[in-house]
């Protein structure tokens, strides 16, 4: 094989467009020229040649690509735009293309080759309602998280940390998977470098949570929360 198709970044995700770029390899000796690439992206009755179905419904920028002349042991990239529909996550893509070249003695081939990539879900956590409660007889910041995405966030943490001039103390709790479409509550009791103050105070809360493939992510929102001396229950 003379001709080989890698992405140079093979992860795309879903409910986005996905900018990606494709490398052409020529491990030959001598240069290819009028290099022209095209994207096969409808399936075909051949019994010899197969597509892998969820192509059908991803969309593609450009399905056609003149890459001209590689050199011998070289290599030119392309890029294009992908849009994953929702339905779409945690499952290879396989783009099938033909390429079409003319080798060094000037004759014609044409060749079929798969940049093959793989889909990753979208997680797309933002943190709202964070207020400040008595919990247990402790000051507690509560709030809820809402994933916007289309798949699971992993292994959840909740950190509280103080900006500022706040002598609120850095904690978190675990809060599990972050699923779609279902607000997940958070409770993190304050605690504090010597007496809380009453007051305002400058906080930030860090959500952090791992894809599919373990890879870690995290999301940010700053705030300013206001302590109040304890409410008297004993009238």
């Amino acid at each position: 094989s003379v001709v080989n198709l890698t992405p140079t970044n093979p992860f795309i995700t879903s409910l986005i467009n996905n900018n990606v770029q494709v490398e052409v390899s020529n491990s030959g000796t001598a240069p290819l020229s009028n290099v022209e690439i095209v994207l096969q992206n409808t399936e075909t009755a051949s019994s010899t040649t197969t597509i892998a179905k969820n192509i059908e419904n991803v969309i593609f920028d450009e399905n056609h690509w003149d890459v001209g002349t590689i050199k011998a042991n070289s290599s030119k990239k392309f890029s294009f735009n992908i849009y994953v529909p929702e339905n779409l996550k945690n499952e290879p893509l396989h783009a099938k293309m033909e390429v079409t070249y003319f080798d060094g003695h000037g004759e014609k081939n044409v060749v079929t080759r798969n940049a093959d990539f793989y889909i990753n879900g979208l997680i797309k956590p933002y943190i709202y309602g964070v207020k400040v409660i008595e919990l247990s007889g402790k000051k507690t910041i509560v709030g809820e998280i809402l994933n916007e995405g289309n798949t699971d966030g992993l292994f959840g943490f909740v950190k509280l940390q103080p900006r500022g001039d706040s002598n609120i103390k850095e904690s978190s709790q675990y809060i599990d998977e972050i699923e779609p479409d279902s607000p997940v509550p958070f409770n993190v009791p304050i605690e504090s470098n010597g007496l809380l103050s009453f007051g305002e105070h400058d906080v930030r809360i860090i959500v952090s949570y791992k894809d599919a493939v373990r890879d870690e992510h995290t999301v940010t929102y700053d705030t300013t929360i206001t302590i109040v001396p304890f409410e008297d229950n004993t009238a």
